[in-house]
């Protein structure tokens, strides 16, 4: 069970070091530490790079807006969004766009596990909840 703890430490130290100024995973640094990590792989090797992927994806995901859209989207728009959850999750966040007609209008952003739907799809589910 420690032995557990510890290579989770371990690999969440390791995401740590993986990340830039602005607290985005650096394709440079994570290939410094898994060089590191290749020159000297400690005994449990396979384990700590699983629980390392892991906790770096989950990283990587608080740092992402993942913006689903339904007709135009302008860089302005998009900057906008970057910027309003920049601020409110007090850490920088970088947007990606995916269209997704079967949001009928307007936009869906995941950032982590919270989701903001501002999509006219879920309006009318929610209208069709409540008519029902």
């Amino acid at each position: 069970m420690a032995k557990d703890k510890q290579l989770k430490d371990f690999a969440k130290k390791l995401v740590t070091l993986s990340l830039d100024e602005d607290g985005q995973a650096s394709s440079d640094r994570v290939s410094a530490v898994l060089e590191a990590l290749a020159q000297e792989p400690p005994s449990n090797y396979k384990q700590l790079l699983k629980q390392y992927a892991h906790y770096l994806e989950v990283e990587i995901a608080r740092g992402t807006a993942k913006v689903e859209f339904a007709g135009p989207l302008g860089a302005n728009q998009l900057a906008e969004i970057e910027q309003k959850f920049t601020k409110e999750y007090n850490r920088k966040i970088v947007a990606t766009t995916e269209e997704n007609p079967k949001l009928i209008a307007g936009v869906r952003v995941t950032v982590g596990d919270d989701v903001y739907d501002a999509s006219v799809a879920t309006r009318l589910a929610q209208l069709e909840l409540n008519v029902t």
